[in-house]
């Protein structure tokens, strides 16, 4: 009877630390997606943008990856706190940064303050993913930790398509300042919620405490590693170039592309736009766990590769209806998805204690990359430009112009599948030698 009593009740235990997990995780996730609608908002407020600031293409461009900039600065930082620090109190600052950065925005009439506010967002929004990651690597089990990422993923990308199509309404009935204001009340709430909820370890855990000074050492000693592993560069800049078209065009050009491609509103183009992050949503969690059934990462890399191309060719280069580009733009968002397992390699090639450092290194490249690409696009916009003006203050861009700068999208993907070849497979397995 006393071994029946103490089974069911380490069995009541084990059920309710699922629930808290999850509980915790799902917070966690809430922040990437309230950071991903943010992320993708200008996509919807372009014009509206560009007439408030007085800017061109070129303009815009920067003005917007002013968030990325400060996203990719922030990625190895935000590891060392996270691992330092914990998930709990980073995440709710950063939220609180993210809010104080969406009100200034709101409120600004200069180019400047709004590029340090877009800034402000981002060093706030750096947290999110990898904060996230390591709730997952934290709270559940290894071999669930690439489900978990495509799953987060999944979240992250509902987000952006919330920050499409609904926005867009938004936008039209009211004003993107008001927007703005809404994104920044939803920070605060999620802050506390996330402050009261969130812990860092599972009860009971096993914490491992470190004297301050030989933290900071051991973790710089493990930084320098990583930097000088070679998979971890190949890895990295592998799912950066295969990041930057989903940043580039779901963040901003993709609904100025389809207006010019077809004779539909903003509001419209952006609904459309809505498949592509249904498709990455849908994508992201299949592939996490196929990897993690077959035990496989780079054949999933292949696939994206090869399904992301086809995809993106099939839909700049040919003569495509409305339906066609929507079947597009779904599988385009689906096999972007596809890249995700290389989170899984890197914390497979890396020590468990500085998994954030290793995930943030990067997804450093991965923000790089869109801070990068966004407004190059931009530049060879305002490069090909011929003269056309939209109204009195705004260049028109015709279709031929947008087919060709986003002609960097493809070659992305080109360039990303080069170094494929290089990279090992790890077969779902930790490859650190077992003193590590």
């Amino acid at each position: 009877m006393m071994q029946q009593h103490q089974s069911a009740t380490k069995k009541s235990l084990n059920i309710s630390r699922e629930k808290l997990a999850w509980v915790t995780w799902g917070l966690g996730a809430l922040f990437y997606y309230y950071e991903f609608s943010l992320q993708v908002s200008p996509s919807v407020m372009a014009s509206q943008l560009a007439d408030a600031f007085q800017v061109q293409a070129s303009g815009l461009g920067k003005l917007v990856a002013c968030y990325f900039y400060a996203y990719a600065l922030m990625q190895i930082p935000v590891g060392l706190l996270l691992d330092r620090f914990g998930p709990r109190r980073m995440l709710t600052m950063a939220l609180l940064i993210c809010s104080l950065g969406s009100f200034v925005f709101s409120c600004t009439s200069h180019l400047l303050t709004a590029g340090a506010a877009r800034f402000l967002i981002g060093v706030g929004s750096a947290f999110s993913v990898i904060g996230c990651l390591k709730l997952s690597a934290n709270w559940f089990r290894p071999e669930r930790f690439a489900f978990l990422t495509g799953l987060l993923l999944m979240i992250g990308m509902l987000g952006a398509a919330g920050g499409e199509a609904p926005l867009a309404l938004l936008v039209e009935v009211s004003s993107w300042r008001a927007v703005l204001i809404g994104f920044g009340v939803a920070g605060i709430i999620l802050a506390a919620a996330l402050w009261v909820v969130v812990r860092d370890h599972p009860p009971q855990a096993a914490i491992i405490s470190y004297d301050i000074n030989d933290q900071y050492h051991t973790v710089w000693v493990a930084l320098k590693d990583i930097i000088h592993q070679k998979q971890v560069w190949l890895v990295a800049i592998y799912g950066a170039l295969m990041f930057a078209p989903t940043i580039a065009f779901g963040g901003l050009w993709a609904v100025p592309y389809l207006t010019r491609h077809f004779p539909i509103s903003k509001s419209a183009a952006g609904g459309i736009m809505t498949l592509f992050f249904i498709g990455w949503a849908a994508g992201a969690p299949a592939f996490g766990a196929y990897s993690d059934y077959i035990h496989r990462r780079k054949s999933v890399l292949y696939t994206s590769t090869v399904g992301s191309m086809i995809c993106i060719c099939l839909l700049l280069y040919l003569p495509v209806t409305i339906l066609w580009s929507m079947i597009l733009l779904f599988l385009f968002g689906f096999f972007s998805a596809g890249f995700l397992p290389i989170f899984s390699i890197i914390k497979e090639i890396t020590p468990h204690r500085y998994a954030a450092t290793a995930l943030g290194f990067t997804n450093t490249l991965n923000m790089a990359s869109g801070a990068l690409l966004q407004p190059l696009i931009g530049i060879i916009l305002d490069w090909l430009w011929q003269g056309q003006m939209a109204d009195a203050t705004q260049r028109y861009y015709g279709l031929p112009l947008y087919t060709i700068a986003l002609s960097t999208l493809p070659l992305c993907i080109l360039i990303a599948a080069f170094f494929l070849p290089f990279i090992k497979e790890t077969y779902g397995k930790s490859h650190l030698p077992k003193s590590v």
